[in-house]
This record gives C-alpha cells, sequence and structure tokens, in this order.
C-alpha cells in the first residue's frame, strides 16, 4: 500500500481536487486541528522562466494575504502557506461545492430569483474586499463556488490587487479573463470597483442565459464584442435584467453602484420581477472616465471593430422600410459581392451574401437560435427556424456572430430601415467571418440576417418579444451537413 504523502509534517493529502497547468488542488486532512482542508500545491511545468515562477509565487502569496484581510462568509478562508522541498503550498478552507461555471454547464441555465440570491452574496463579498482597497480583478462564473444549500464562496484572489500596490505582471500587461473585462480595462485604466462590477454583470448574464455574452472565437472578436455587442437577455426577468444592465454600462461614473445593486437585488430574492434602477447620483466623480463606445486598440488589432464601429454612433435613417431591391440580380454562391434583398419564391435556398429578413413577417418568419447554436435545415425563403440540434452532429447552418446595432439606445427607438441594417450586416458579418475563415477547409457560404419592422418593434412583447440584432450565419456552399461546429 502506498504511503500517504504529508506536506510540511501536518497536512495528509486524500484526493486530488483539481489539476491545471500550474498545479493541483488536494483534499487534505491537517493533522494538528482535525479537519478538512483544500491544499492548493504551485508546480509549474518544468523550463518554466525563474521571473514567471516568481510572479506566479508572488500571486500566491498575495492570494493568502488577500483572503486574510477579509472577513466575510462568501470568501474562502486562508489558513496557512508553507513552502517545502522548493514547492508553495496554500491552506485554505475546503468547499465542497460546483462551481457556477459547472453548475450551468450540467444543469442549464438558471433561474433569476436564485441567481439574484447568489449575486447578493458575490456583491457582498466584493463590497468587503472594495471597503479593504482590494480589487478582485478576475470575478467569473468559474471563480464562484455556490454550495447545495446555496451559500457562496468567491475564490482565487491570486491576482486581486491592492488599490495602493504595484501591479503583479512584469511587463505591464493586463491581467484576467478577457471575456469578462470592463471596456475601462480595456482602454488602459487600472482594475477598479466599478470594474468588478461590471464582471458581476457578466457573469450573471451568463449565468441566466446559458452562455457567455462576450466569449468568441478568438480573443480580438472577444474584445470586440465587449465593446460593442451588449448581451442578449432573453431569459432573465425584466428585474434581473436592469440589474445586468446597469452593471454592464460602459462609463464606470454611470455604472450601477454595488449599494443600488444591493436594493435591486434584495427585491428580486423577495420575488419581485421588476424593480427600479435607483438614481445615479456620481456627481463626485470624475466626468474624465467616460468612454466613448467604438474601436479601441487594446495591443492587439481588433478584427472587426475599424469596419463597423462607426454605425455605433450614425443617428437612424428615416424609420420607412428600404424594401427590396428589385433590381438587383440573385447572387451567385462564390460570389464574394454581397446583393440587397430581392424577392424569391417560397421555399427557394437564401444565397451566400444576400442580405436577408428575419422575424415577423421576414425571409425568415421565426428565429430562435442565439450564441453559436445551430440548426438542422438550410435557410429557405419562408421557412422558420424554431428549434437548435447539436453542433457537434450533422446540421445545416450555424449562427456564427450576432450583434445589436443600436444597443445603447432606447429600446422603443424607431425602426432605422431595412437598407440600414444590412449595411451594417454586411461589414460586420464580413468581418466576422475573416475571425474563422483561416480554420475552415472547404468552401463555406454566409449571410447577414436584419430584423423586420415588425419584429424590431415587438422587441417589448411580453409574450412574444422581438429582436433588435444582426445575424451572422454560415453553412457549406454544397448544402451538405457540417460535420462539427466552425465557430467553437
Amino acid at each position: 500500500m502506498q504511503q500517504q504523502r504529508v506536506v510540511a509534517n501536518r497536512y495528509s493529502l486524500l484526493a486530488e481536487l483539481g489539476r491545471g497547468a500550474m498545479g493541483v488542488v488536494w483534499r487534505a486532512q491537517d493533522q494538528v486541528l482535525g479537519r478538512a482542508v483544500a491544499l492548493k500545491e504551485l508546480h509549474p511545468p518544468q523550463g518554466i522562466a525563474a521571473e514567471e515562477r516568481n510572479v506566479l509565487e508572488e500571486r500566491m502569496l498575495r492570494e493568502a494575504r488577500t483572503a486574510g484581510r477579509l472577513n466575510h462568509p462568501a470568501v474562502v478562508t486562508v489558513y496557512d502557506i508553507v513552502r517545502e522541498n522548493d514547492r508553495t503550498y496554500l491552506a485554505m478552507e475546503l468547499v465542497d461545492a460546483l462551481d457556477l461555471a459547472s453548475i450551468v454547464q450540467r444543469h442549464g441555465p438558471r433561474d433569476s430569483t436564485w441567481m439574484a440570491n447568489v449575486a447578493l452574496q458575490v456583491l457582498g463579498a466584493l463590497e468587503t474586499a472594495h471597503q479593504a482597497g482590494i480589487v478582485h480583478r478576475d470575478v467569473k462564473p468559474s471563480n464562484i463556488m455556490v454550495r447545495p444549500d446555496g451559500a457562496v464562496k468567491l475564490t482565487d484572489f491570486g491576482i486581486a490587487q491592492a488599490m495602493d500596490d504595484p501591479r503583479l505582471t512584469h511587463n505591464g500587461g493586463i491581467v484576467g479573463s478577457p471575456a469578462y473585462m470592463s471596456p475601462d480595462r480595456l482602454h488602459g485604466f487600472e482594475a477598479s470597483p466599478a470594474s468588478d462590477l461590471w464582471a458581476l454583470g457578466v457573469t450573471m448574464a451568463h449565468a441566466v442565459e446559458g452562455v457567455s455574452p462576450f466569449e468568441r472565437t478568438s480573443t480580438a472578436s472577444t474584445l470586440h464584442a465587449v465593446m460593442n455587442e451588449p448581451p442578449v437577455l432573453r431569459r432573465a426577468s425584466p428585474g434581473l435584467a436592469e440589474v445586468i444592465r446597469g452593471f454592464l454600462t460602459v462609463d464606470p461614473a454611470r455604472r450601477l453602484t454595488a449599494p443600488q445593486a444591493r436594493h435591486m437585488l434584495t427585491a428580486i430574492s423577495q420575488g419581485a420581477t421588476q424593480v427600479s434602477l435607483p438614481h445615479n447620483n456620481n456627481g463626485g466623480k470624475k466626468k474624465g472616465t467616460a468612454l466613448k463606445v467604438g474601436a479601441v486598440v487594446v495591443g492587439i488589432a481588433l478584427l472587426a471593430g475599424a469596419a463597423f464601429a462607426g454605425y455605433q454612433v450614425l443617428k437612424p435613417k428615416e424609420t420607412t422600410n428600404a424594401g427590396p431591391n428589385t433590381s438587383t440580380n440573385q447572387t451567385q454562391e462564390n460570389s464574394t459581392e454581397w446583393t440587397d434583398p430581392t424577392a424569391l419564391p417560397v421555399g427557394a435556398p437564401l444565397p451566400s451574401r444576400r442580405i436577408a429578413t428575419f422575424g415577423r413577417g421576414g425571409d425568415v418568419p421565426e428565429w430562435n437560435l442565439s450564441g453559436t447554436q445551430c440548426a438542422k435545415d438550410f435557410l429557405t425563403q419562408g421557412s422558420p427556424v424554431r428549434q437548435d440540434v447539436p453542433c457537434n452532429g450533422p446540421h445545416g447552418i450555424q449562427l456564427f456572430s450576432a450583434a445589436t446595432p443600436l444597443w445603447d439606445k432606447p429600446k422603443d427607438i424607431a425602426y432605422p430601415g431595412t437598407q440600414w441594417l444590412a449595411d451594417f450586416a454586411k461589414n460586420y458579418c464580413t468581418e466576422q467571418f475573416k475571425v474563422i475563415e483561416p480554420k475552415i477547409k472547404e468552401p463555406i457560404g454566409f449571410t447577414g440576417l436584419v430584423p423586420t419592422q415588425k419584429e424590431w418593434e415587438a422587441y417589448n412583447d411580453a409574450a412574444a418579444p422581438g429582436r433588435q440584432e444582426v445575424l451572422c450565419v454560415l453553412w457549406k456552399q454544397d448544402r451538405s451537413p457540417l460535420a462539427g461546429s466552425l465557430v467553437n
């Protein structure tokens, strides 16, 4: 029988809980105090540079110091830190729970009331940290543990930063998870309590909608989505959607504050479906932190940003529907030029790079896909797309991107017109296709779908809400089935 491994003559390793590129987390028994603990072992791969190893060790030390300063039931308690045989170990509270990302993956989108209760506890942990002058910098579903009884623990303060501390990155880079970074951080501002709240808003959207709202096929497209594409909230209750949108306000000076969010989340957790957004009096904040939505340089070129970010600040044209362009011939499947909507007989396949309408009265009268979901049948004139199928099995089409061009305007804004939306979709879908095109080994067709005026105006319809997005869809040019996802 293999002898049980003991660390520092105190911690008996019982079972491996998780393993990553930089270390292992063990279930261990503290032989001195007789309690179960989680023991995090830093174990970088062979050949790692000494400077990088020092940064990793400093992060572990920072996690211990940071958590040790915080006294809140939703913060994981750190008990001890030891070094033995050139390895560093962190003994911490053992939390028998799944993280929020795993819960969503295994059990699907979360109920809004349930999520409000979880968010309240995370918010409490963040408020405690912020009051101590600490920003977490990596709030995301995988760092939120939820026990079966509903108790929450916010973990991984390894890259947390005291507001008066030097940053850990030796090269000045931004540390964190791109899909959860706020626009102000991408603009180069330091992490702040407001950026933690943005990340909490993204996390809430992920949990209630079932998909990460800004996660895309590449870092460039992910960062572009953060800057230009607010999440589509179709499952969240009206009240929770207000909280999420409040957290995801681009200008940090106008972002929902923790006290405001606590007031709203408490009401939702008690059964309220709608809550009012409290008045945000931020007169004492610097106006210079206001951000303009648009293309942004964040160390890499945002592939889709320059091509269409200008549409974000254009005023919509006349609200009358631009109507089909009957003088334009139907595009050939291998054409590289876009054509505008043309009249097609019912049942005819919709060609590549020919803008089509979706929703009430559109070429595709009903559309129920979101994220990067797939559907069995191909796009044909007059046929709805009601149900998704697994992308890892045979399917006809895949939604590979979507954008809300007038997301920062009131949702009752007048319809900008088919042609305005078509121009937006041509630029947007072309640039998004360029992101995935290098990975594709066979001829692919793609097009943009824009909402009809009736679909647009039904956005606030409680029974059957409309959509104000443009959608980018792809398929094989020979109309044979796709065998797997092209964007995941």
